[in-house]
């Protein structure tokens, strides 16, 4: 297209370019020049005070040199993908169970849906704040029912156990996911079930070549949302253990370790080295789960 042409173009479609400018102003200012920007850093050594200096790849070397920045990037990137692993598949599975059992018409199931889902409407702070008070040792109530039961407490937040702690604590907002499911659930056509139960199939029968097989688009979609999650968890995880980690840095994730390198030690170039670790990491399970989708099925397929 020549010069001339674009002007006809823009003076065309003037109002269309006015209605998108708020959208392409908010992505080029709070989207392109930060990601640019912390490219740029992490190529540096910089506070964001004074000018950058040495150029070159010292903040990524130093991920790997036995340091201390090297000791914490291995030890939150093993936390993350630890969590990872286990929780997204229980999370998978619990969601689409809950799903299944909440997929009903009648007024009782909507009220159980609306209670199952209120919890993911509380900020991360809030949910970090809450139980760390029902965890406390002393007067948490989590707690006090253990010592009016069993003359007993535990500490549920020792390095031995904050891991599988707050991995419970995550599913609580299993109502998120619930949601996602049942809207599957209703795009399947009903047809192929009356269809089904006419040739004698059961409900078993139908859930594993029916309701599964229909479902996978959303099974992968929550995969991949799922990966991408829980590899960025930060808010409830940081304000339960007070910005620390907890025992031994034993819930200390990989955002967590990027906060404190960025504003705790003021080292924004090795924290923007850490942020695009964590995206080539992010971006290659991506595409390793979009290379290996041939489970998923999608409607002119079927």
């Amino acid at each position: 297209m020549n010069a001339e042409k674009f002007k006809k173009s823009i003076r065309n479609n003037y109002k269309g370019w006015l209605f998108v400018s708020p959208l392409v102003l908010g992505l080029l200012l709070f989207t392109l020049y930060p990601t640019v920007s912390s490219l740029i850093y992490s190529l540096h050594d910089t506070d964001l005070v004074h000018p950058m200096s040495n150029f070159g790849l010292q903040n990524y070397a130093a991920l790997f040199d036995g340091s201390n920045a090297s000791r914490l990037f291995l030890k939150s990137l093993g936390n993350t993908l630890l969590y990872a692993v286990v929780y997204i598949p229980i999370s998978l599975v619990l969601t689409y169970l809950l799903a299944l059992l909440l997929n009903k018409a009648s007024r009782a199931v909507y009220v159980f849906r609306v209670i199952y889902y209120l919890p993911v409407l509380i900020p991360g702070v809030v949910v970090g704040l809450l139980w760390q008070d029902i965890l406390n040792v002393q007067y948490g109530i989590a707690n006090i029912i253990l010592r009016d039961l069993f003359d007993t407490s535990f500490d549920f937040l020792t390095s031995d156990h904050i891991m599988a702690t707050f991995i419970a604590i995550q599913f609580f907002g299993v109502g998120g996911g619930m949601i996602i499911w049942i809207a599957s659930f209703k795009s399947i056509p009903q047809s192929m079930y009356e269809a089904a139960k006419l040739d004698g199939a059961n409900r078993l029968q139908c859930l594993t070549n029916i309701t599964l097989p229909m479902s996978t688009p959303y099974i992968f979609y929550n995969l991949v949302m799922g990966i991408i999650g829980s590899l960025q968890v930060f808010a409830n995880a940081y304000v339960l253990t007070g910005g620390t980690g907890g025992d031994g840095d034993a819930l200390l994730f990989y955002v967590m370790n990027i906060y404190e390198t960025a504003f705790t030690q003021l080292n924004f170039g090795l924290a923007s080295a850490l942020s695009w670790v964590l995206f080539v990491i992010i971006a290659l399970l991506t595409l390793v789960v979009f290379k290996t989708s041939k489970w998923v099925y999608y409607g002119e397929e079927m």
